[in-house]
């Protein structure tokens, strides 16, 4: 009940507000019709109280809690009504003395009623807006500077020897103080007019850290209300320009409470842009038109000598402008949704862009970069791609208040599009390209798991498989190898024991030649599983014996630096092994180079191997086509998702190879320190 009664009495507040408003609205009206003044002006500035006073009431009727509805009320009250006291008492002192009882009163209070809603409106409305609260604890300075600004204006005019009424000609005001009193109207001047000046520039900065750290709404809200402000600031010296008095600025002002209203009230906004391209589309065609109807008058009357008075000349310039209308339009709309869309108008153009980019690379990862690139393009911030895990993959890390797109392929979720929208909200068309755009993405993102799962797959195979030959040489070494060689010790034994003359002797000698050959042969098979050098130097030692190796016969000078490396799988072993023998054995046959560095180092859970000459380096003609050992040293790379890269050396002289392989972890010890070795 108590809430019901607080609600009626908050309407009938309102209610009677605007009906204060609306009556002194009518009082200026019949004044300015009384006086013979300019219609439009008084028109206009009535208008536009009586608006400020109407947006307030609706405002406060909707958001009783928001004070920009009750700022505006009571100061388009205040204006209304201070306006119609000033204007009656006009009308009592100048246009018809005598005919107005107690005008000079009427005129003082008026004047001071007008200044504080004048001031309640420029400057507690936009200190405030648009939530009523605030921007932070920063500018609590803002209210008391305030109410000694409201404070100061009152006592400004009644305190002031002509009540700051400036077309009220000789009538002065009665209670203005004398001698040194005046100096409370010069105080007063001060405390409302340059403080007036330095909370316009802090609400101008409050209103920027609004929209710094405001969301898309926000910033909508903002830009709705600079819009409307900005076209009454350009308004001002066109009206002082022209000398067509206060009418131009009242115009300009008139949609000003509107877009506060609209601005405050309204969850989803009008897209701004849609109204500006119409504005602009329509703008241009008029003036379009009106050129192509005064071009088809001028210029055909003077092609044929005829006079602009023949009456089929303006026939002639309407069928050419009806003729060219649609083309016009066309051709001019398509140049404005440039201009305000960009490539959100161009939908079938950005899709056909994301095909060809799939179709023309095989790096999924420079795809997913470029297609953040080209949503940035199109106007989104903090876009990021990630997976279905949450693993980002291309675009900006986490970002609070982004909007989320889920990504399917197959009917599995496959990843997920962040972004964040601009000022503007996305249009309806916007969206549905995002939503197709979407579509290509998860078939993209599909696609690289399919490749990453392949890739797991092999590395996989290829760790297992070497790690199984591994085992194979361990258990032909140490296991079969000995028997052998034990069986053919117990036969050189029993051959003895049997000697030479008997007959058995030559089928043992011939076993015996037998077993060395299976012995020989389980010898080479063990060598071919893996590099014996491996397991007995380790990595760096094994590719160290190389080098001294290759060196023995050829001038080049090779140069072995490795870093402490740690345990690693058999495959990684492998792998680097041979892609460093092929790069050493190739810069010994080709590159005709005096010295040759090879650096090992691991780091980030990678093995680096570098291979480098001050060779010939590549000859022009093979350059971008790879040999066959190059090719083998790229496969045994991306065997274990490794990657290789071969180039000029330091200061573009020689062959660089670089290589890098992923380390799985290996249940091995580490191997030996830091070592370099110099082979000649």
């Amino acid at each position: 009940m108590t809430a019901s009664r607080h609600g009626l009495a908050t309407a009938a507040a309102i209610a009677a507000a605007v009906v204060f408003a609306a009556a002194g609205g009518a009082v200026s009206l019949w004044v300015a019709l009384a006086d013979s003044q300019r219609g439009p002006g008084a028109a206009f500035n009535t208008a536009i109280a009586l608006s400020f006073t109407v947006v307030g009431a609706v405002i406060a009727s909707a958001r009783p809690r928001n004070a920009v509805g009750w700022l505006l009320l009571a100061g388009g009250v205040a204006w209304a009504d201070g306006s119609a006291f000033v204007d009656l008492a006009h009308h009592g002192i100048v246009a018809s003395p005598g005919s107005v009882p107690g005008a000079t009163a009427l005129a003082i209070a008026g004047s001071a009623v007008r200044s504080v809603g004048w001031y309640v409106i420029t400057l507690a409305v936009p200190i405030v807006f648009p939530d009523g609260r605030l921007a932070g604890p920063r500018w609590r300075w803002l209210k008391p500077a305030l109410l000694v600004v409201l404070v100061a204006a009152v006592i400004d005019p009644l305190t002031d020897p002509r009540a700051d009424l400036l077309t009220f000609g000789h009538w002065r005001n009665p209670i203005a103080p004398h001698g040194a009193w005046q100096a409370v109207s010069a105080l007063a001047f001060l405390g409302h007019f340059p403080l007036s000046l330095v909370l316009t520039i802090a609400a101008v900065a409050q209103l920027v850290s609004r929209w710094r750290h405001g969301d898309a709404l926000r910033r909508q809200q903002l830009l709705l209300f600079a819009a409307a402000v900005a076209v009454t600031f350009i308004a001002a010296p066109v009206a002082l320009g022209l000398g067509a008095g206060g009418w131009i600025f009242g115009a300009a002002a008139l949609p000003l409470p509107f877009a506060i209203g609209f601005a405050v009230l309204a969850r989803g906004l009008y897209d701004l842009r849609t109204a500006v391209n119409r504005t602009l589309v329509w703008l241009m065609l008029s003036a379009v038109v009106v050129g192509v109807y005064g071009l088809v008058i001028v210029g055909l009357g003077g092609l044929l000598h005829v006079g602009r008075e023949a009456s089929w000349l303006p026939w002639a310039a309407a069928g050419a402008v009806a003729v060219s209308f649609a083309p016009l339009r066309d051709s001019l709309q398509r140049a404005v949704n440039r201009v305000t869309f960009g490539r959100w108008d161009e939908p079938y153009a950005v899709l056909a862009a994301l095909g060809q980019r799939v179709e023309g690379t095989a790096d999924v990862d420079r795809l997913l970069a470029d297609v953040v690139a080209e949503l940035e393009g199109l106007g989104l911030r903090d876009v990021a791609i990630s997976d279905a895990v949450g693993v980002l993959l291309a675009g900006a890390g986490e970002q609070e208040q982004r909007t989320a797109m889920p990504l399917s392929a197959y009917g599995r979720l496959v990843g997920s599009l962040r972004y964040s929208v601009s000022a503007t909200q996305l249009r309806g068309r916007d969206r549905q390209l995002l939503g197709d755009l979407a579509g290509h993405l998860g078939g993209v993102l599909h696609a690289r798991r399919l490749a990453s799962d392949l890739e797991h797959a092999r590395e996989q195979l290829v760790l297992a498989r070497e790690e199984e030959r591994r085992r194979l040489r361990r258990d032909l070494h140490d296991g079969l190898g000995p028997a052998l060689a034990g069986h053919l010790l117990r036969l050189d034994v029993v051959a003895a024991q049997v000697g030479a003359s008997s007959d058995a002797a030559a089928d043992i000698n011939r076993l015996r030649e037998e077993l060395r050959g299976t012995v020989a042969e389980v010898r080479r098979v063990v060598e071919g599983l893996r590099p014996p050098a491996l397991d007995e130097l380790g990595l760096a030692g094994a590719l160290r014996q190389v080098a001294q190796r290759m060196a023995a016969g050829s001038p080049m000078r090779i140069v072995v630096t490795a870093a402490e490396l740690p345990s690693m799988s058999a495959a990684v072993e492998v792998a680097a092994f041979r892609i460093v023998t092929e790069a050493v054995t190739n810069a010994v046959k080709h590159a005709a180079a005096a010295t040759c560095h090879v650096e090992l180092a691991a780091a980030a859970g990678r093995l680096r191997l570098t291979v480098e000459d001050d060779g010939a380096g590549l000859p022009e003609h093979a350059r971008g086509v790879e040999g066959h050992g190059l090719q083998t040293m790229r496969e045994r790379a991306e065997e274990l998702r490794g990657r290789l890269r071969v180039g000029k050396g330091r200061d573009g002289m020689g062959t660089r190879v670089t290589a890098e392989l992923p380390l799985p972890p290996a249940q091995r010890p580490a191997q030996s320190a830091a070592v370099t070795a110099v082979a000649r």
